[in-house]
This record gives C-alpha cells, sequence and structure tokens, in this order.
C-alpha cells in the first residue's frame, strides 16, 4: 500500500472520529448519562454503529472524549486572559467562564455542572483554582484549599441556578457575584487560619 493511499485513510478515520466526537458532544449534552446510547451517538454522527467502538472502545470512552473536548475549549478560554493586573485578569476569567457556558447552556448543564459529571472534570477545576491562587498571590495551604473549593461549589451552584432561569441578571452582576463570593472564600479560610495573612489578596478584590 502506498504512503499516499495510507495518509488518505488516516485522514478519513480521522474525519470520522471527529465527527463521533461532536456526535458525542451534543448526545452527552442534551441528555443525561444514562439516556445516551452507542446507537444515538453512531446516528447523530452518521456512521456505522460498530465505529463507536472503534474510535473509542464503546459509550464511556465517547463520554470521556466529550468530557475533556468541552473541558479544553473552556480551559483554553480561560488561559487566553492574561493580560492586565490580577484584579482584571480575575475578573476576565470569570466573565470569559460565564460567556462560555451561557453560550453552552446544554453542554454546560450536562457535562461542566452536572451532579453526576465524570470525575476527572471535577479534579481538572483545581487547575482554575490554582490560577485565582496565583493571582491573588496567596500560597495553598489546607484551610485555603478548602475555602476555594467552597467557592467554587457556590460559584458553580450560582451559574447552574442561572442557566436553569435563562440568565436572568446581566454578566457584569454575575461576575461581581462571583467576586463577592471569593471574597468569602477568603473570610471563611481566614476564620479557619486566623494566622493567615490574606492582605494581598483582598487588594486583587
Amino acid at each position: 500500500m502506498s504512503p499516499e493511499r495510507l495518509t488518505a485513510r488516516q485522514a478519513a478515520a480521522e474525519q470520522t472520529r471527529q465527527k463521533l466526537l461532536a456526535a458525542a458532544i451534543t448526545e452527552f449534552s442534551q441528555r443525561p448519562y444514562d439516556e445516551v446510547t452507542v446507537a444515538g451517538i453512531a446516528r447523530t454522527a452518521g456512521v456505522a454503529h460498530g465505529l463507536v467502538s472503534h474510535h473509542f472502545n464503546g459509550k464511556q470512552g465517547a463520554y470521556t472524549a466529550a468530557v475533556d473536548a468541552v473541558y479544553e475549549q473552556l480551559r483554553a478560554a480561560e488561559d487566553t486572559e492574561t493580560a492586565g493586573t490580577p484584579r482584571e485578569q480575575l475578573r476576565a476569567r470569570f466573565r470569559t467562564f460565564l460567556t462560555f457556558v451561557a453560550a453552552n447552556p446544554d453542554a454546560a448543564l450536562n457535562l461542566i455542572l452536572a451532579p453526576t459529571r465524570d470525575a476527572a472534570f471535577v479534579d481538572r477545576r483545581a487547575h482554575g483554582l490554582e490560577v485565582i491562587a496565583t493571582l491573588l498571590d496567596l500560597t495553598p495551604t489546607p484551610p485555603l484549599t478548602a475555602a476555594l473549593q467552597a467557592f467554587a461549589d457556590a460559584a458553580e451552584g450560582l451559574t447552574t441556578t442561572w442557566l436553569r432561569q435563562n440568565q436572568p441578571y446581566p454578566l457584569p452582576a454575575m461576575v461581581a457575584a462571583f467576586t463577592t463570593l471569593l471574597a468569602g472564600a477568603l473570610h471563611t479560610a481566614q476564620a479557619l487560619d486566623p494566622t493567615l495573612n490574606l492582605t494581598p489578596a483582598h487588594t486583587h478584590l
């Protein structure tokens, strides 16, 4: 078999994989995991049923790939916010997150914010919290980490309600609410460990 033919087959296989990935994102964004089927993913992609197993080793593999893809889109958008003061960068990250979920509400509710979301997605939010700690000039400690996780839980809960109610509050108000929740988390950390010096962090809020 010629290299040209092999390259063409590889290109066709990658195109099929991308179709299946897009279909998996659509399917898992629109309904709970238990309601999604391999046949439904294949039907949405317009390909043979067996190709889901070939490319993703079945439903769970397709789900993991969909979670990875959505997360990478979100992380890439957030990580572009690297200009300006720490205060400006922090608010830009909040604004970017909210803009992303507002533009992709189904994926947000069923993949990013769902109570049954993939454990890997929950683990990955640690990256975002580490960025926040860095912007606030904070060294993670157990009390601070616990408080930041509580902030993330509260911010995600607020975002879920905001999306389910068709975004009744303007984006600037949501960014301000996130900032208030973060300030509250810092007070919580201070209550857990009175020796923490959070004065520099508060100057960035």
